[in-house]
């Protein structure tokens, strides 16, 4: 399981890696309570690749049900 902390001190799994609208965005979950899950999304400058937090509740909303969806179909088979 990959692992990296995060800008709020916390270590996160990275559970599932997305392109959403030609955006890559990651769901972390907490390492230590995985009821606590978080979006980032990743951004390149300079050749070096960042997590940064999303932008609005649109953007989150977005990206919340892009991922349910795909879970869900997931568990589904």
């Amino acid at each position: 399981m990959n692992t990296i902390v995060l800008d709020d001190g916390i270590e996160y799994a990275i559970v599932k890696e997305e392109v959403i609208n030609g955006t890559e965005y990651t769901l972390f979950a907490n390492v230590n309570d995985n009821s606590k899950i978080c979006f980032r999304k990743t951004v390149i400058e300079d050749g070096e690749e960042y997590y940064t937090g999303l932008d609005d509740k649109k953007e989150f909303d977005l990206v919340s049900a892009h991922f349910a969806k795909n879970l869900l179909k997931e568990i589904d088979g």
